[in-house]
């Protein structure tokens, strides 16, 4: 395996600790070697590239540079970040202006590979190590993987093979629904809630309405929107709701036995989880 660095550094982290505390369980449960980069900059998010682009750039350039500085390349405990770091890894390798700035405040390694939690629990861990620490099969429930960051918004990072890999490795049936390509709202919470508040609850029902038993998320976004809020996108919709959200991470964690509630993060979700 490459060496690998954690970026956990995500947005709202009071609402969203649930996906990096369980990332961070599931790394030493495996004991993956891949530790949290330090002193990182929190992740500003893709949405505020429309307010401030060069802000945005600079923020992940700097995460750039100290994984570049540790030697190391990325791991992404939720894609939200995923998306923003590759956007400006991207821009660095083909805007020469952009990259000639840069290089006066950061060295950055342009060859350095930033990867999905998925993609690399798949390519780097490998199926057969998650196959060997299963002990909950989830053949009897049924969820909706809803990959907010990457359906909605940028379209070249849109592979889901590797989180269906993951889930129906654990037994776990995947319903269809609808508006799985709807972005969930988040971007217009601040502006216009009410209107944040129905696209996702229109989504989180379609999601019901097709039996489905939970929903498996990838990025901060989508699990803020559809677990911290939960309760407005009932009211809004005018109908209970009433799903458990979960992060790929806390998942597999179930799957392999844990069912500590602190361990994996499911305490601090605002949903009760019912699983366990």
């Amino acid at each position: 395996m490459k060496k690998y660095v954690l970026y956990d550094s995500i947005i709202d982290i009071n609402s969203t600790s649930p996906l990096v505390k369980s990332t961070n369980e599931l790394f030493k449960f495996l004991n993956i070697k891949a530790p949290s980069l330090k002193n990182a900059p929190r992740d500003i998010g893709c949405e505020s590239i429309g307010l401030d682009e060069n802000a945005f750039h600079d923020a992940n350039a700097k995460i750039l540079s100290l994984a570049t500085e540790a030697k190391s390349d990325i791991v992404c405990a939720e894609d939200s970040s995923f998306l923003s770091l590759n956007l400006t890894l991207t821009k660095l390798k083909e805007d020469e202006k952009f990259k000639s700035a840069m290089e006066e405040k950061y060295q950055i390694n342009q060859e350095i590979d930033i990867v999905s939690l998925a993609d690399f629990l798949v390519n780097e861990v490998g199926i057969a190590k998650i196959k060997k620490n299963i002990k909950n099969s989830f053949e009897k429930f049924n969820a909706a993987l809803y990959l907010g960051s990457y359906q909605c918004q940028v379209k070249r990072y849109s592979d889901e093979s590797n989180y269906r890999k993951l889930l129906e490795t654990i037994g776990l049936n995947l319903v269809k629904y609808d508006l799985k390509n709807q972005v969930c709202g988040y971007e217009i919470n601040d502006v216009n809630s009410a209107l944040s508040f129905k696209m996702a609850g229109s989504l989180m029902l379609d999601i019901f309405d097709n039996a489905a038993d939970f929903v498996v998320i990838n990025d901060a976004r989508s699990f803020v929107m559809f677990d911290k809020h939960q309760k407005e996108l009932e009211k809004i919709v005018g109908r209970d709701i009433d799903l458990s959200v979960f992060g790929i991470a806390e998942v597999l964690l179930l799957s392999f036995g844990v069912v500590n509630k602190s361990d994996i993060g499911l305490d601090n979700h605002s949903v009760e989880v019912k699983l366990i």
